[in-house]
């Protein structure tokens, strides 16, 4: 028994070893890797290297342009991360229920999360510069017909937010489906037996029972909330005036528009520090709240 469980976890050992190559690879090093750069002052264009130790750190405390970005990864999280989760969590309801053809209205929901980041924001640039604007003239609506969509902040942030929901809702919306198929019929019965139906269904039974959705949905969206680059380059490019540049756009300027890779990495590790805490914290606040169906 014992020499037959041996030589099990060998190949078993033997199996995980690509994939823990490729893993230690593709993440492990380049993280180690970052933390290391983030100590030297390094421009890539004379590619002179010289230790400054916390310098770049105590930098970035000052760093005006880095803060504000970080607080554009804030409004886009907090929006994006509610409106995709509760427009998912809808989409997944009504959905599971029997309802004709709802395999091909999932598909038709699930599609923008495969289709191509450029090609979306061709999309959705197309609708912001003339179907809105023709919609508006034919209703006879002159601030929809005349809206500067990319002029503003405050308008940038509302194309950039909206284009962020309406591609990660498709994602959301499979792993909520997934989770009320996993409700037993018979606890929906006794619910309803004891006289809780509808809105009251779904808060006192449906959504304690979706607590370990509501975590995986919850993580992804914040961790893909903070890495937010290619919708906001794509629509924006940043502007007007830097107002939409996100903390990862902001990163990839200073590192490989500006050459200053030490600078640039440990702007990485800073948001590294930063999404990990907030997924840790919500990861465990979330986690308490998971039962058993």
């Amino acid at each position: 028994m014992g020499t037959s469980y041996r030589r099990r976890l060998k190949f078993y050992v033997l199996l995980v070893i690509p994939a823990l190559c490729i893993y230690i690879f593709a993440e492990i090093l380049p993280i180690v890797s970052t933390v290391g750069y983030s100590f030297l002052k390094w421009n890539l264009m004379t590619n002179r290297k010289t230790f400054i130790g916390l310098d770049n750190y105590l930098k970035l405390l000052t760093d005006h342009a880095f803060w504000e970005s970080f607080g554009v990864n804030l409004e886009l999280g907090v929006w994006t991360i509610i409106g995709s989760n509760i427009l998912g969590f809808l989409i997944a309801y009504f959905l599971n229920e029997k309802l004709f053809c709802r395999g091909l209205i999932r598909t038709l929901f699930f599609i923008p999360n495969v289709i191509s980041t450029v090609l979306i924001a061709f999309i959705w640039v197309f609708i912001y510069s003339q179907v809105l604007p023709a919609i508006g003239q034919a209703i006879g609506w002159g601030w929809l017909a005349t809206a500067s969509w990319f002029g503003t902040k405050h308008m940038a942030m509302i194309t950039i937010i909206t284009v962020s929901i309406w591609q990660n809702i498709g994602f959301l919306m499979l792993i909520y489906t997934a989770g009320l198929q996993t409700i037993s019929r018979d606890i929906i019965e006794a619910s309803e037996m004891d006289g809780c139906t509808g809105i009251k269904r779904v808060f006192k039974i449906e959504i304690p029972l979706l607590m370990p959705s509501i975590t995986i949905n919850l993580f992804v969206s914040i961790a893909s909330s903070f890495k937010a680059y290619d919708i906001a380059n794509a629509l924006t490019g940043g502007g007007p005036s830097g107002a939409t540049q996100p903390m990862s756009m902001n990163i990839y300027q200073e590192a490989f528009q500006k050459y200053n890779l030490g600078y640039g990495s440990a702007k990485s590790v800073v948001l590294f520090i930063i999404v990990a805490v907030i997924t840790l914290i919500q990861l465990h606040l979330t986690s308490k709240r998971e039962v058993e169906a």
